[in-house]
């Protein structure tokens, strides 16, 4: 399998409060468990477009390998009306040179390249929020995700 690219659909673990729960990404598989994500997730934390990642243990969350140089934005609200998501993602395509990657309801997912700089990532999406009124996260950028409490960096987009 070394050496071989092959598109697939992965399961990547969530959560598991009560019964475990996954969300399917598209990649391209690298080799014995490890892939290239081709979309940044709407659920899975720690994640986004173009990292390298390991999944040996199904029932765990994966690890990253290497990241891909993208900010994973997510954006959960009730309701966001058609013209308001084609708004918001022209203008991250245009001045941040991201991509809008998910739409399920109110619930948007963007990969934006860490090299847009966080201070020009806040600008569009506080514009957006002051329009809206909807809050917008990034969902890659703490180092203990899965604790709400820690807000500890992992600077990573200092590299990039």
């Amino acid at each position: 399998m070394e050496g071989k690219e092959d598109f697939c659909v992965i399961r990547v673990f969530v959560s598991s409060k009560k019964s475990p729960v996954y969300e399917e990404l598209p990649a391209l598989r690298k080799g014995e468990h490890v892939y290239e994500l081709l979309s940044s997730p709407g659920l899975a934390l720690n994640l986004a477009r173009g990292d390298l990642i390991s999944i040996e243990d199904p029932d765990s969350p994966a690890v990253v390998i290497k990241r891909g140089g993208n900010f994973c934005i997510n954006l959960y609200a009730e309701h966001i009306d058609a013209d308001t998501i084609s708004r918001l993602e022209a203008e991250v395509n245009n001045s941040l040179g991201g991509t809008l990657d998910g739409v399920y309801r109110g619930n948007l997912v963007f990969s934006v390249p860490a090299r847009s700089g966080r201070g020009k990532i806040r600008e569009v999406f506080n514009k957006f929020k002051e329009e809206t009124g909807i809050e917008w996260y990034y969902s890659n950028i703490y180092k203990n995700f899965n604790d709400l409490d820690d807000d500890t960096l992992l600077d990573w987009w200092l590299d990039s």
